[in-house]
Formats: structure tokens, C-alpha cells, sequence
């Protein structure tokens, strides 16, 4: 998995436009996520978690291939999660492409 502070900013600012979802955020031929949704996706999926940055202020992150990512996202929503997924650009930017909501966050009937 890549870390770097310029991502960690970009998570956070994607993340404040779908602040209700897990975001699955495209770093190169590979989906991360962060910090608490980390968590959220390790415990649903069983994801492995590694820590970066600095020791003051560790980042937990978690990461799989984005050909994998219909099958994370099946397994987020079955568990009841909202998920936004920002992917990559031939730039290198970053945007939100898909959010996927749930009437009743928590709760999958």
C-alpha cells in the first residue's frame, strides 16, 4: 500500500463529500481505505490493516486490488454500509464516481 501525507489530505477531502460512506479511494492498480473505515472494511471483510505515517499520528490503512472491488463493495452493502468510491484519473486526480447509499444505513433487509 502507498502512503503518503498529499493522500492522506485527498482521502479526507473526498471523504467530506460522502461523509455518510465508507470510501474505497483508487491509488493506482489498487482501492484504499483509511482510518476508521479501514476498521470498517476489515471487520465486514477480513481486509489486513498496516499502520504509516508518523508515530504521533498513525494512519491505519488497508488496501486490495481494484479488480476486487465488486466484490468488496457486494460484501459492504450485504453488512449494511453506504460506500463511495473515488477513483483515479489519467492525471492522477482523484473524484468521487459512484456513491451507493442505503435507505436504512446499518440495516439490510
Amino acid at each position: 500500500m502507498v502512503f503518503s501525507q498529499k493522500l492522506a489530505d485527498q482521502y479526507r477531502e473526498l471523504r467530506s463529500g460522502a461523509a455518510d460512506c465508507l470510501l474505497l479511494m483508487q491509488v493506482g492498480a489498487f482501492m484504499q481505505v483509511m482510518n476508521e473505515d479501514a476498521r470498517t472494511v476489515a471487520k465486514v471483510t477480513g481486509l489486513k490493516l498496516q499502520m504509516a505515517g508518523d508515530v504521533d499520528a498513525p494512519v491505519v490503512l488497508g488496501g486490495f486490488p481494484k479488480s476486487g472491488l465488486d466484490a468488496y463493495v457486494g460484501k459492504l452493502v450485504r453488512a449494511g454500509h453506504s460506500v463511495a468510491i473515488a477513483l483515479q484519473g489519467e492525471s492522477k486526480d482523484r473524484r468521487l464516481a459512484e456513491v451507493i447509499r442505503l435507505n436504512n444505513p446499518g440495516k439490510v433487509n
